[in-house]
């Protein structure tokens, strides 16, 4: 039972790294701000 639950642990966490990676070299790329700064002044309210 625990092996299983950590490779989920790690699967979502890889997944989430991933996401965030690819995200920040899409925000570098295509640097549309103004479209995207209400998203993430929602999501993260501290940056």
């Amino acid at each position: 039972m625990k092996e299983t639950l950590k490779r989920i642990v790690l699967v979502i966490f890889v997944l989430l790294l991933l996401t965030a990676i690819s995200g920040f070299f899409y925000m570098q790329k295509h640097p549309l701000e103004k479209a995207f700064n209400k998203k993430m002044y929602l999501t993260h309210p501290k940056e």
